[in-house]
């Protein structure tokens, strides 16, 4: 059976929203699906690893990043940040140097390479925006944004509160 018709077959025989469904769950639902066509429509290499995806947008929004900084924005082990960098930088997409006065500490830059293949990943991500926002009106998607930001804000809150926690018990 085709991906097509799979996919066609999904949403005839979708039963309705269980009562016990969730806006999280949904949420994560949608979180799924998203990035499965996010990675189908990606090439192959480094770039198809979400924590790659993540550290050229942090890039895009501030080149010379401290390698350290990256694990800290991103929520991820230090090990995991190095091992993605070392292959970003073997496919042309960063470049990594000593910073001045620490040469243990490393800085991340993004070369032309990276740069271009973020602007290819814009132009993505705003097809599946006007994919996943079809049918929604201004208002509508002001609503369902202000509602996403503060369940954000409320899972970053409640890291912030685990992490001071377990920094008091350290």
């Amino acid at each position: 059976m085709s991906k097509k018709k799979t996919v066609t077959a999904m949403l005839q025989h979708r039963p309705p929203r269980p009562p016990h469904e969730t806006p999280p769950m949904i949420v994560n639902d949608i979180s799924h699906l998203f990035f499965g066509k996010v990675r189908s429509l990606e090439p192959e290499g480094v770039m198809s690893q979400h924590s790659a995806r993540c550290i050229i947008r942090l890039l895009v929004r501030g080149d010379g990043v401290r390698q350290n900084e990256i694990a800290d924005a991103l929520h991820l082990s230090a090990p995991s940040v190095s091992a993605t960098l070392r292959r970003m930088e073997a496919e042309g997409l960063i470049c990594r140097h000593a910073c001045e006065g620490d040469g243990r500490a490393v800085r991340v830059c993004l070369t032309d390479k990276g740069r271009e293949y973020d602007e290819g990943v814009r132009l993505m991500l705003r097809r599946l925006d006007e994919i996943l926002m079809e049918g929604f009106d201004e208002a509508e998607t002001e609503q369902l944004t202000v509602m996403l930001c503060r369940m954000r804000d409320n899972m970053l809150r409640n890291l912030s509160q685990e992490h001071d926690a377990e920094e008091e018990r350290e």
